[in-house]
């Protein structure tokens, strides 16, 4: 079982060994980027902010020496160029939960069904605006999973923990209020 399968809930899914062990590396390649990030210089870790402004530019060294360090499989690089300023701005908390962190937030469930219908280059540009509200981090190997596989499954997982959070929340709100 993954982090992410212990944070949604398993899918019920029989899934081949070949995605398990690449749902691993993944996990632990998010998990060891996080704290590399948290010991970088802060240029450094400007310059990994900005690739989000100048996507078209080549990246800095910082990034090349992440590649490298994490293994980082050339295919995957448009993905880490997305995340990586994302982790950057908003830390690793593991545990907390991205539609948890969202939702407690107050962001709309109209602003979120509008992200999980984008593509997923899309959802990627707007990432950086759907979090610009949470006040602190979020497990980044939750929504790392969620950002890089984009499929149905992984956004049913995360509309699932913002929207069962969101009417627990407001059940609780509601008897909390004697109505």
């Amino acid at each position: 079982m993954t982090v992410a399968d212990l944070a949604y809930g398993e899918a019920g899914e029989a899934r081949g060994a070949e995605e398990v062990a690449r749902e691993r590396s993944l996990a632990s390649r998010i998990t060891g980027i996080a704290r590399f990030l948290e010991n970088l210089p802060r240029g450094e870790r400007a310059e990994l902010r900005r690739l989000r402004q100048e996507f078209s530019r080549v990246p800095p060294e910082v990034f090349w020496q992440i590649v490298e360090q994490y293994d980082i499989h050339p295919a995957d690089e448009p993905f880490w160029k997305a995340v990586l300023p994302l982790m950057v701005k908003y830390p690793h908390t593991p545990g907390e939960r991205p539609g948890h962190v969202l939702e407690k937030a107050g962001v709309s469930a109209a602003r979120v069904e509008r992200w999980l219908r984008l593509d997923r280059q899309a959802a990627w540009r707007e990432a950086d605006r759907l979090l610009s509200v949470a006040d602190a981090g979020l497990d980044w190997v939750s929504f790392g999973y969620l950002l890089y596989y984009w499929d149905e499954n992984h956004r049913n997982r995360f509309a699932r923990d913002f929207f069962v959070t969101r009417s627990r929340r407001a059940a609780l709100s509601t008897t909390e209020g004697g109505e």
